[in-house]
Formats: C-alpha cells, structure tokens, sequence
C-alpha cells in the first residue's frame, strides 16, 4: 500500500510540475508575442505634463507626461475605443512624437490596465492616394547594423510632405534627411521614400521591440 500511495503522490507530483511547465511555457510565448502591445495610427488630443514624484536621496531625470490620442487606425493589437489615454516617460522632456499631426506610436497595457508608451518609439505618418499611412525616411533610422527586412518607397501622397529645415546645421540635416530619401530644396526636406505602417511596425517588432523582449 505505501508502494501504491507513493506512486500516485509520485504521479501527481509530476502532472502538477507539467501543468506548471505548461502554464509557464505559455505565459512566456504569450508575453513574447507582443499581446499586451498595441499598436496605432495616432492623431493628438491633449498632452499633460505630471509633478515629478518625490524622491529622497535620487534624481528624477524623466519628465511624465499623460497623453491622450485619437485611435485613427490599428496596425497592431486589440483595442475598440475611439480615444487613448497613456503615460509618458522621455528624458528630453516633452516627447518628440507629440510635434506631429499622425504618428504610429507603441503603448503596451500595463498590470493595473493602463497604457504606457515604449519610451522614444515612434514614426510620424502621412496619407498615400491609396489611403495608407506611410512614414518617411530610413525605417531604420534609429536602428544601425541590422538586417532590413522592409525597404522604403516612392509613394503618391495625398498632399506633399515635407519638413522645415529652419534652425538645424548642415551635418543634422544630413543625419536626418539622408540625401538617398529625401531632397534637399527651398529650406525644406521633401520626402522621395517612404514606408507603410504596416511594414514600419515590422523594423520595430524585429529591433527594439524584440530587443525589449515584447517579441523574440
């Protein structure tokens, strides 16, 4: 009988480890799958810069901010509601993304179920005649010394896109509006080659995101 009692403990043991070993398995592929990330075509609403929590013996270096977008588009991800509300990490203070009408932004759903935009992740976008978005530049910009899976194109937009060029010296110029995707006329960068979202959120997915652990 203590025979029989130690083999069922034994095999219950061992069906408990394996459910264990499932559960994590699956916990690991689901976070590695990018299902709390969701990914947006985004239009501004309102951004709200919020007090520096208080710190003994530290230095706060990040500026937080809330902000809140209009959902134009999803390119990535589950969510049904119209507007978004997510908070803002950024170093340099109030966060690049938020100078552009649209942008493609990154925000992944936290524990507590709120939304937290992956720090410095983003690419502004523009309407082609096909009616996609599409971002100017390298989709590698940001991102050196990897394998380019999507490459940019000439694209038909719905109005031309450019950028102002008041203000930056020659070398940031070249470091930004890279001659092989944009011209260089009448103080402004003209876009020649662009991307569409769904491609741009590929670079991302299979660089920093994947270096972030969101996806492997």
């Amino acid at each position: 009988m203590r025979a029989l009692s130690t083999f069922f403990t034994k095999a219950v043991l061992t069906c408990a480890l394996a459910a264990l070993s499932q559960a994590s398995a699956a916990t690991d592929a689901a976070t590695a799958s990018g299902e709390r990330l969701l990914a947006f075509i985004g239009q501004k609403v309102g951004l709200t810069e919020q007090a520096r929590p208080q710190c003994d013996h530290c230095i706060i270096t990040n500026a937080h901010y809330l902000a809140t977008y209009r959902v134009l588009d999803t390119v990535f991800g589950s969510y049904s509601d119209a507007l978004i509300t997510f908070d803002v990490y950024d170093h340099f203070g109030e966060p690049a993304f938020s100078r552009y009408n649209n942008v493609l932004l990154f925000v992944s759903r936290q524990k507590d179920g709120t939304w937290l935009h992956e720090k410095y992740q983003f690419f502004d976008v523009h309407r082609g005649s096909d009616g996609q978005w599409y971002g100017c530049g390298d989709p590698y910009q940001t991102t050196r010394k990897v394998k380019r899976t999507v490459h940019a194109r000439p694209v038909q937009f719905l109005e031309p896109v450019s950028y102002a060029l008041d203000g930056l010296d020659p070398e940031l110029v070249e470091r930004r509006y890279p001659a092989a995707y944009f011209e260089i006329r009448d103080g402004r960068a003209h876009c020649l080659l662009a991307t569409p979202a769904h491609e741009l959120f590929q670079a991302k997915k299979e660089t920093v995101l994947a270096a972030r652990g969101i996806f492997k």
